[in-house]
């Protein structure tokens, strides 16, 4: 798979930022929504995929604005289980990519989106319902974002985006 490679730093925590996925049929875009108190600062993008990062390069948003009719179905599909809580940040700004490719589970309450195809990768839990895979030299190889939420006209999200907490993995 050929894109571009997104650096990335990793550092242990014990709290991760509350965030949740939610997909709107209306529009057929996927919003994985964090409650952090960041504010917009630049971005990593590409054609179907909008990343913000804050002012230190902390994620505070992904939009996938490709229909999920269109992610690549694999039955088997499931996320690593018992994976490390990390904070990630993103050293690469103001970035634009290509070549990332979208998949999902039989029942598409699941999306991974794969920016390379590196087997050696750690997955860690970086925000509730999001998980990273990193590979050996610190670079982002793919996205999990779990449990998605149906929602229509981006009510169900506006209502989440309420308040600013985070939440321990135990």
């Amino acid at each position: 798979m050929d894109g571009h490679r997104i650096s990335v730093d990793v550092k242990s925590t014990n709290k991760i930022p509350i965030g949740k996925g939610f997909y709107d049929s209306s529009e057929g875009i996927l919003n994985y929504a964090i409650k952090t108190r960041g504010k917009f600062h630049s971005y990593i993008q590409s054609e179907c995929l909008s990343m913000d990062l804050d002012k230190k390069g902390g994620l505070l948003n992904i939009e996938v604005s490709i229909d999920r009719e269109a992610w690549a179905e694999e039955r088997e599909l499931v996320p690593p289980d018992d994976v490390a809580c990390k904070k990630l940040r993103f050293l690469d700004y103001r970035l634009n990519i290509e070549g990332e490719s979208y998949h999902t589970n039989r029942s598409k309450d699941l999306l991974y989106i794969c920016f390379s195809d590196d087997d050696h990768v750690k997955t860690y839990e970086i925000a509730e319902n999001l998980m990273a895979d990193v590979n050996l030299v610190n670079e982002l190889a793919g996205l999990w974002i779990l449990d998605l939420v149906e929602d229509f006209g981006f009510k169900s999200e506006m209502a989440f985006r309420r308040g600013n907490e985070a939440t321990s993995p135990e």
